[in-house]
């Protein structure tokens, strides 16, 4: 799926994704892995569950990769290799908000492929270009997120079976972090290899499952009833994912029981302007075309 375009308060709305794969990814401790030890100051590691494993580091900059293990195909064959970064890698730049100006750090690492020394430099400039409410695949839940965008651009030049290779590679990543998480709920990623030799490219969207994402609740009822910002200071949003077709109505109840906004509507979002509401509890309910309903707190504060 294509990155949609930036800006505030966004609506990302990845509902009709499905799954064709799935990838267990966890943070490790650098000293239990084989090669933890030639990153000794590694503070956390992610792996794959494969050959593919990031060694970062905490700073006062941000998260900085110092070392990786990966492989690259080249000439029909897999050729595994460790990279020690003598210039670390800024992969996301902290504190870090909506609109701050761009971030670009300079990297440079060695490694050794097929018993020759090799270099790996290059770029990677990123910035916090949205933040919204994403819904999630499978519309179970929906997250406040900031979306952090990289580009990574490195030349890897190589001697394989005494063939020079020049190796350009291209990384770009969309990533949505959700404020409680260091790892995003969502990212969409384009990769691409080109030399004399190869040309590689790819290109996926991925997700944490329902079970890694932790924050589905009971009370959104059948229809997956959820209202954002709770609290709302100007506009509220929202969502649903009733199985029913038809219409619905949304209602929106303060504390007295009146009703001080109805919506008939086909559709699975409802956009409300609160700024003119007083502070207070309300309560949005949605009742279904087969008469079913769900219920949600909406507080608005000014």
């Amino acid at each position: 799926m294509a990155p949609q375009p930036g800006g505030a308060g966004q609506f990302f709305d990845l509902n009709a994704l499905t799954s064709t794969s799935s990838t267990t990814y966890s943070w490790q401790d650098p000293a239990s892995l084989p090669n933890g030890g030639q990153f000794p100051d590694a503070e956390f590691a992610l792996t794959n569950a494969g050959p593919d494993t990031i060694f970062y580091k905490a700073t006062a900059a941000g998260i900085e990769r110092i070392g990786d293990t990966q492989t690259i195909s080249a000439v029909g064959t897999d050729y595994p290799f460790t990279t020690v970064f003598s210039n670390s890698v800024l992969e996301l730049a902290l504190p870090l908000t909506y609109g701050d100006p761009f971030w670009t750090d300079l990297f440079e690492g060695s490694f050794t492929v097929d018993g020759t020394p090799a270099v790996r430099n290059g770029s990677i400039t990123g910035s916090a270009d949205a933040w919204g409410y994403i819904v999630m695949p499978g519309g179970q839940d929906t997250v406040h997120v900031l979306r952090v965008t990289t580009r990574l651009t490195e030349a890897i030049p190589l001697t394989i079976s005494g063939f020079p290779i020049e190796v350009n590679h291209i990384h770009n990543v969309n990533a949505y972090y959700p404020a409680w998480g260091k790892f995003p709920v969502v990212r969409t990623v384009s990769d691409s290899l080109t030399s004399q030799f190869l040309n590689q490219d790819y290109s996926y969207t991925e997700w944490l499952d329902a079970t890694a994402l932790g924050v589905a609740d009971a009370e959104m009822g059948a229809a997956a009833l959820q209202v954002f910002p709770n609290p709302a200071k100007e506009r509220a949003t929202v969502v649903f994912a009733s199985a029913s077709t038809g219409s619905f109505d949304v209602q929106v109840i303060d504390a007295r029981g009146a009703v001080v906004q109805h919506v008939q509507t086909t559709g699975r979002r409802v956009d409300l302007e609160v700024s003119k509401w007083e502070a207070g509890l309300y309560q949005v309910v949605l009742t279904h075309a087969d008469g079913q309903r769900s219920v949600r707190p909406l507080v608005v504060a000014h």
